[in-house]
């Protein structure tokens, strides 16, 4: 039996989840609440000392990192295979994954911390806030997470997000037209892994960065017309979360625009 410490809305949850629905795998779920700081109580961080989700525990195995966890369900359960077999493919894949975990996903909260949650975060007592604050471990995220809270777009964090996310995206459109999967001809956890970042654009009503990219807007639809994006996504994130969430981003799509055309 697999248990699967997680949140609906956690990129690295999703990417995971997505690998158990494509592998046709079940696990036993058990969902953190992140805004009220449940992933910092004694009991969870016992599991995950790093105080995140998501954390996988398989008989007496603890397995963390999401990159790894799926790795490990690759190489422990049945099912299609999401690694590919041709050593240039595979690289491909361990590439992209790569970046992902080192460029992309430390930058995602300023991305979504300014615009998604905040009004919600900033409407909670002072002292609940500052405590949810003041539990991330790293200091940097620390003082990165209050930044975007107090300044939202206008934080200084915010616009090398912004052009993390956007050379991403211009690197999935050059590599998507050339195939239709980011690592060869078959769909891999390169895939699995990018999903959750592309719709994190447009949970944050950061749509048009992927209008603008026909070959991304295509990957993407394709990848939300499998049935591991209903398993993955849909049945664990509420359409009505989505849209306050998309609200709060789409009230400041102006501002952002008008940065890209400063750049």
């Amino acid at each position: 039996m697999f248990t699967l410490y997680h949140n609906a809305a956690s990129s690295c949850s999703q990417k995971v989840r997505w690998t158990f629905a494509e592998k046709n795998l079940e696990f036993e779920s058990k969902e953190i609440d992140l805004l009220a700081g449940e992933q910092h109580a004694d009991w969870y961080a016992a599991i995950n000392p790093k105080c995140v989700v998501p954390s996988l525990v398989h008989g007496d195995q603890i397995v963390l990192e999401s990159s790894l966890i799926n790795l490990y369900l690759e190489d422990v359960a049945p099912g299609p295979a999401l690694v590919p077999a041709a050593p240039a493919e595979r690289y491909a894949m361990r590439k992209w994954v790569h970046r992902f975990d080192q460029e992309v996903h430390p930058v995602t909260p300023v991305l979504t911390f300014a615009l998604g949650p905040r009004k919600l975060i900033n409407a909670q007592p002072p002292e609940v806030r500052e405590a949810n604050i003041a539990n991330i471990q790293d200091p940097v995220a620390r003082e990165q997470r209050r930044s975007v809270l107090d300044h939202g777009v206008h934080a200084p964090q915010f616009k090398r997000a912004l052009a993390v996310f956007i050379d991403l995206l211009d690197d999935m459109e050059a590599t998507l037209q050339h195939g239709g999967w980011l690592a060869g001809d078959s769909i891999s956890l390169a895939d699995g892994t990018a999903l959750p970042y592309a719709l994190r654009t447009h949970n944050l009503g950061l749509d048009a960065l992927v209008a603008a990219r026909p070959a991304v807007a295509d990957w993407l639809a394709r990848m939300q017309a499998r049935a591991s994006y209903d398993t993955a996504v849909t049945q664990w994130l509420p359409a009505e979360i989505v849209e306050l969430l998309r609200a709060n981003g789409l009230e400041e799509w102006p501002t952002i625009e008008a940065m890209l055309a400063e750049a």
